[in-house]
């Protein structure tokens, strides 16, 4: 059996507690809060288009496209959140969900988030990434059958 000193072990130590901080580093710091209260960044959703639409449960309109929204998010193509535009809690959102039958994540913004959008001046306003987390579009007012087409074709590369 070999026998490791202390000095050695200290200095390993030392090294994965660099190791983790720096993976802790790279990271990417989280925007929002979930329903669970858990951290949620948008690149968690990287791979794939993803449309994160603010609404408020006081926004006609915003519960008018919750199916339309539910559907999109049911196809697979694009990932779709949706973030409440007004202070809430978990325990609301939860709330929320089950009021409204809504299945996709329900979102928090952090007041300290960098996003790659501005907070919308009117509701209901959507933003489509792309799958890198790059702004494709910014969608204002509530969406509609022909909107949402008009938003996969846009997905859709040329020619096809």
């Amino acid at each position: 059996m070999v026998r490791v000193s202390a000095r050695v072990q200290e200095l390993k130590r030392i090294c994965w507690l660099i190791v983790a901080g720096l993976l802790t580093a790279c990271s990417p710091a989280p925007q929002f809060t979930d329903s669970e209260n858990l951290p949620v960044a948008l690149a968690d959703f990287a791979g794939k288009p993803l449309l994160v639409n603010y609404f408020a449960p006081w926004c006609a309109p915003c519960l008018r496209e919750l199916p339309l929204l539910e559907a999109l998010a049911r196809e697979g193509e694009i990932a779709v959140v949706m973030v409440n535009y007004d202070p809430t809690t978990p325990a609301e959102l939860r709330k929320l969900a089950g009021q409204y039958h809504i299945r996709v994540p329900l979102l928090i913004p952090r007041q300290e988030a960098s996003l790659p959008f501005p907070r919308p001046a009117g509701l209901p306003t959507s933003y489509l990434l792309d799958g890198k987390g790059n702004l494709q579009q910014t969608l204002v007012g509530e969406l509609t059958p022909s909107r949402v087409e008009a938003l996969r074709a846009s997905l859709k590369p040329a020619g096809h």
